[in-house]
């Protein structure tokens, strides 16, 4: 039966590429084998099994074990197809019909919290969205022709991609190199934080004074769609009164 889990034996010595993955993916968490089996349901002797290439998994197994590592739909997908099953999750493409309503609701949300700047980014950090204080916060601080190469066969601008540009901003940023780091996932340099902030700024030096924002990202929730889930709204808030009064209107979002 598809649901359980077949005995085999290792290729010519060498670890299947579900193997592989998984053991990657549960040392990557830092588990146990003990733990993974806790978390999961599955039993510790076949988790062996499974990530000495000695077990074929069933697609329940997998599932089961996507879920106590709290792997991301593309993640499972990945997990599955080196298994040999197919993938869980569709991969819809953001401008398909089937995903108009979601859109919707982003760019009704983009407008509510307008004018605090707020912009729609999937996984890799590439804008598919924006709203009106994030399309003037854009203008204040990076070179148009930056912005171009950025968004260069992409959807959008990507803000890695702004970022690492040296000539990608107007003004300085100086938390620049942590605020990619974040962005790339990278653990922070040892005292990169500044002291006693309780958050990674985003702070900008314009003409007009130093502008400093705290951020906060949100997505759907409970997604069954990879392009779903990888999406996310991203939401500066004026960390400071300066940069409060900056923000056009001072909404009732923002002041609050």
């Amino acid at each position: 039966m598809a649901s359980m889990t077949a005995r085999i034996a290792p290729d010519d010595g060498q670890r299947p590429p579900f193997a592989t993955l998984l053991r990657r993916l549960r040392q990557e968490r830092r588990l146990s084998q003990l733990g993974l089996a806790l978390e999961s349901e599955v039993a510790q002797r076949h988790i062996s099994f499974l990530e000495s290439g000695r077990a074929r998994p069933g697609r329940d197994v997998v599932l089961k074990l996507s879920r106590a590592l709290d792997l991301s739909l593309r993640t499972t997908n990945g997990l599955l197809n080196a298994a040999g099953l197919a993938a869980e999750a569709p991969e819809t493409p953001i401008d398909a019909p089937a995903l108009r309503l979601p859109r919707a609701a982003l760019r009704q949300l983009l407008d509510r919290i307008d004018p605090c700047p707020a912009i729609v980014v999937d996984a890799s950090w590439t804008v598919h969205d924006f709203n009106g204080g994030a399309g003037r916060l854009i203008a204040a601080i990076a070179r148009p022709e930056a912005l171009a190469r950025s968004a260069a066969g992409r959807a959008g601008p990507n803000l890695i991609a702004l970022l690492d540009d040296p000539d990608g901003l107007l003004v300085p940023m100086p938390d620049r190199a942590e605020v990619l780091a974040h962005l790339r996932g990278e653990a922070p340099a040892p005292g990169s934080a500044p002291p006693g902030a309780p958050f990674l700024p985003a702070t900008f030096q314009a003409p007009l004074g130093t502008l400093a924002f705290l951020t906060i990202l949100g997505g759907l929730a409970s997604p069954r769609d990879i392009t779903l889930e990888e999406l996310k709204v991203e939401i500066f808030f004026p960390a400071d009164d300066a940069t409060k009064a900056w923000v056009e209107g001072g909404s009732r979002v923002c002041s609050e």
